[in-house]
């Protein structure tokens, strides 16, 4: 038995390059939204809404630091459960907010971003990651 599970384990090896390839892909292009967000950040701060008596400006920086952090965190594959999850919830209130005005078409890249938050909330980090090196279980000694 211990030999068959071995060879399906190693059948899926190429998953973790995958999970990384994935979480190196979206933290990137999280970095390179937020970077254009704080480079054009007079045209955008006025059109941003204002949530829980906090002014749009406020806003705006604590979702761009946000943005940010969990960016790296994913890119580095700590705690990216978390991250992914937290990420999920602000891309649903994001289309929570446009999708009922104005429609598929304008929410449709958060629906995408949504899906990939959604896989890295069940794949987790992979084997290439902070989160592998840390959190890695013990082995388990056999009783002699």
């Amino acid at each position: 038995m211990r030999r068959t599970l071995r060879a399906w384990l190693a059948q899926y090896r190429c998953m973790d390059w995958a999970v990384l390839y994935l979480r190196l892909f979206i933290g990137g292009i999280l970095l390179l939204h937020n970077i254009g967000k704080m480079q054009h950040y007079d045209e955008i701060v006025n059109a941003y809404p204002s949530l829980l008596f906090i002014d749009s400006a406020a806003t705006f920086v604590v979702i761009c630091v946000a943005e940010v952090l969990f960016a790296v965190m994913l890119m580095l594959g700590l705690w990216v459960r978390l991250s992914a999850a937290v990420m999920a919830l602000g891309m649903l209130v994001s289309i929570l907010l446009v999708f009922p005005s104005a429609g598929f078409l304008a929410a449709e890249l958060q629906f995408v971003y949504m899906g990939i938050y959604v896989f890295l909330i069940i794949s987790g980090a992979g084997a290439y990651s902070f989160d592998a090196a840390l959190f890695a279980k013990k082995p388990i000694k056999p009783n002699d």
